[in-house]
């Protein structure tokens, strides 16, 4: 009786022991994918620093020097960036009822180890996908690295979703990681990849799978002018989702190319001192991607 004991504890324990070096090895794998793609990846994302001149009602107006991280997307210096931190949160601030206007100014793209940065201007902003686009004005020969949105894979329910953003000054601009698992697909009012943990820190940015794929790019997935119901009860209930809206989703990346060409035509075809003018779009239900100099506050 003893020795059947003995011999179900011996079991037990080399189970566990199994078990706990399988475990390792998974963890030792994915701090290594981790280091690994951080190395890849961190130098195609930049600092983008500006001065936003705002306006709130009747206060006159403030400026700040604000930084934000944004991806570089084109070896010619294209870089991808929320809409919202570009000084663009005064158009959903708008849409609360709150008088606030935002301008971004003497933009300037922070490239690796640069701290002066090299000159920049905005060129187009997509107000309901919370995208924007800056481009260095005089990127010469130099190419620049880049992340490539064409390299992309689909995500799945569950599987593990990492995102590469750059901290503030004050913590020399280091790049980190942050992870989150994917918790469902929405079909409305897009495919959208919505994560378990909040992705808030990496808005605008390429979200990667562990093996360095790119899935698509962390937005705040507002509602359209069309699709917002100004009466009390649909008011209240907005509010109610704001949560989910703040929280930040993942735009899958064949949509964030699809809109880059849009924001690419706005800028080839539309005057630089035009805010509201935009191209026809190859879809009725496509958002719009509009010029946006870099003086020209968003206008939701």
């Amino acid at each position: 009786m003893r020795g059947c004991i003995q011999g179900r504890l011996m079991a037990t324990v080399v189970a566990l022991a199994v078990l706990l070096a399988g475990t390792a090895g998974v963890q030792a794998q994915s701090a290594a994918d981790y280091h690994k793609l951080l190395q890849e990846k961190s130098p195609a994302f930049v600092t983008i620093k500006f001065v936003l001149k705002m306006k709130m009602g009747g206060m006159g107006e403030t400026e700040s020097e604000t930084e934000i991280t944004g991806a570089m997307i084109d070896p010619k210096g294209l870089v991808i960036c929320s809409n919202t931190q570009l000084g663009g949160i005064a158009g959903f601030m708008r849409s609360m009822g709150r008088e606030i206007s935002a301008i971004p100014t003497e933009i300037k793209v922070l490239v690796g180890e640069d701290t002066e940065g090299l000159d920049a201007r905005l060129i187009a902003r997509d107000t309901e996908l919370d995208l924007a686009w800056v481009q260095i004005k005089e990127p010469g020969e130099k190419k620049f690295a880049h992340v490539n949105l064409a390299s992309s894979v689909d995500a799945k329910v569950g599987q593990s979703v990492v995102g590469v953003r750059r901290m503030a000054k004050f913590f020399d601009r280091t790049t980190v990681v942050n992870e989150s698992r994917v918790a469902g697909v929405t079909k409305k009012p897009r495919k959208l990849y919505v994560p378990m943990l909040p992705l808030t820190g990496n808005l605008g940015l390429p979200v990667f799978a562990p093996d360095g794929k790119v899935l698509g790019v962390a937005i705040m997935q507002m509602p359209s002018d069309e699709d917002q119901d100004e009466s009390p009860a649909a008011m209240f209930s907005r509010m109610s989702s704001l949560q989910d809206m703040m929280a930040g989703v993942i735009l899958p990346a064949a949509e964030v190319i699809e809109a880059t060409q849009r924001a690419r035509q706005t800028a080839a075809t539309q005057p630089a001192d035009q805010e509201e003018a935009a191209p026809a779009q190859p879809k009725a239900a496509q958002p719009k991607a509009r010029p946006a100099p870099s003086d020209v506050e968003d206008e939701q």
